[in-house]
């Protein structure tokens, strides 16, 4: 369910905000050996925390920035993800969504 992955995209964007994300990239900017063209400072909102602290993102944006690009990583992901015809499909909101898990790994062992 699209809307539900969207709320749940913007829930962890959020918690991730919350938990110190921003001061987590000062931190890494601080080192002074990364940059912002390395793989891992391109990764989906590292690279608009950075943008943000560079100031060429408006700190105001960065929120929604980020949502957005995580967005298209998760449509990506699912498009790549549906290629994959041996894939198995647990909705991870379903209440036995561990339970579900498990019994297929269990039915590939």
């Amino acid at each position: 369910d699209r809307a539900w992955l969207h709320e749940r995209i913007a829930l962890r964007f959020d918690q991730m905000l919350a938990a110190g994300f921003l001061d987590e990239v000062v931190t890494l900017r601080a080192r002074g050996d990364l940059y912002p063209d390395l793989p891992s400072m391109r990764c989906v909102g590292y690279r608009q925390a950075w943008e943000a602290l560079d100031g060429s993102l408006p700190m105001e944006e960065l929120r929604d920035r980020g949502i957005f690009a995580t967005r298209q990583l998760a449509k990506r992901q699912v498009t790549w993800l549906r290629s994959m015809p041996q894939r198995n499909i647990v909705a991870s909101e379903a209440p036995d969504a561990l339970q579900q898990v498990l019994a297929l790994v269990a039915q590939s062992t």
